[in-house]
């Protein structure tokens, strides 16, 4: 099944159209009543912003997430396309925030992949019954300020490269200690 972000999933979206229609208009008015010179760079302006808003706007509604019976697959806003067989996922869950909206995620140790999904996508309910069917899945509510990055690294030690020397140091004294 595949979900998408939709004007009707995610209501939001109809502002960004508001705000992309209303920067031109007020450039206009900018050049009618305010002078040439500023009217111009204010329609420059307008339509620099508007670009970036509408490419913004396009690449998420291109963006999906699919579910079949042995995987997940992600088509990202930026175009990169994650695939996680349902096999292979470390871990899996819907969490909160203190502040902002719910979402779920998705994490592969092999390849260290995480996605996280929003609730503006389609169909959200259906898909989250699924992720909690066919994952490690848990409920996770974030402190104020905390990252599912942080969290996952807590909850799952996960080697982030660190102090290398510390580690090549450890490794010295075992075996200094075992010199088998």
């Amino acid at each position: 099944m595949r979900h998408t972000i939709t004007l009707s999933s995610n209501p939001r979206m109809i502002i960004l159209i508001l705000v992309v229609i209303s920067l031109p208009a007020m450039a206009v008015l900018l050049l009618i009543f305010a002078g040439t010179l500023f009217g111009i760079i204010a329609l420059a302006g307008a339509a620099y912003l508007d670009y970036t808003m509408l490419r913004f706007f396009r690449n998420h509604l291109k963006s999906w997430v699919e579910t079949t019976d042995t995987e997940l697959k992600c088509r990202l806003p930026d175009g990169d396309l994650l695939e996680f067989s349902w096999d292979r996922v470390t871990a899996a869950g819907y969490c909160t925030q203190e502040r902002g909206r719910p979402f779920l995620f998705v994490y592969r140790e092999e390849g260290d992949k995480l996605v996280t999904v929003p609730k503006e996508y389609s169909e959200f309910e259906a898909l989250h019954s699924i992720i909690r069917q066919r994952t490690p899945f848990q409920e996770l509510s974030l402190g104020r300020g905390e990252t599912i990055q942080e969290r996952l690294k807590t909850m799952l030690k996960i080697d982030t490269g660190g102090d290398t020397n510390a580690k090549e140091a450890e490794k010295r004294e075992a075996t200094e200690e075992n010199p088998d």
